[in-house]
């Protein structure tokens, strides 16, 4: 049962992307090239903002059979370092972005373009607001059990914002949550 069918970030309405809006998102026209491809499945898994998303070195990432690393560094908005987010290689498409990682020379930036350039993929493929891919991964966050502290150290948010996106998870069916 959803108590809060619509949250508000800077006067736009949130509402978490679907499965289907991301996988047309990666068809997109716009969206061809890996490295773009694989941007949009580092945001949507991630939900991280997308200045930390472009910023990272090949040596941000350590990949093994199951699972791709990704130690982001200091956060930008609590300037805080977090401990590397763990990444199924089991998730639809992750194996994009490790193709990416793995293509990108030692030193070099995963994901070599502006800013601008990564709003404008976001926009135009779909997926409207960045906003909205931090809204769906800490939904999917909260529903995979971690607790609302793990979200707020991991999004570099206040408990009130997780609070103003939490509409999106059954309260009830995260207390029956193993912990």
């Amino acid at each position: 049962m959803n108590h809060y069918p619509h949250r508000y970030k800077q006067g736009k309405i949130l509402q978490s992307i679907t499965q289907e809006q991301f996988e047309a998102a990666l068809q997109h026209p716009y969206n061809q090239a890996l490295e773009y491809q694989a941007f949009i499945v580092q945001l949507y898994y991630t939900g991280a903002r997308v200045s930390e998303q472009i910023r990272p070195l090949k040596e941000s990432y350590q990949i093994t059979d199951k699972i791709v690393y990704w130690d982001v560094g200091k956060r930008l908005k609590h300037g805080k370092h977090t401990k590397p987010l763990p990444l199924s290689r089991d998730l639809p498409h992750v194996e994009l972005l490790v193709a990416q990682i793995e293509r990108t020379k030692k030193g070099k930036r995963v994901f070599d373009f502006h800013r601008s350039t990564a709003w404008r993929h976001v926009s135009k493929s779909g997926l409207g607001y960045n906003h909205l891919a931090r809204l769906s991964a800490m939904t999917a966050f909260l529903k995979s059990g971690w607790s609302v502290a793990q979200v707020v150290n991991w999004f570099g948010v206040s408990v009130q914002t997780v609070n103003a996106y939490i509409g999106d998870v059954d309260l009830e069916e995260m207390g029956r949550m193993k912990r």
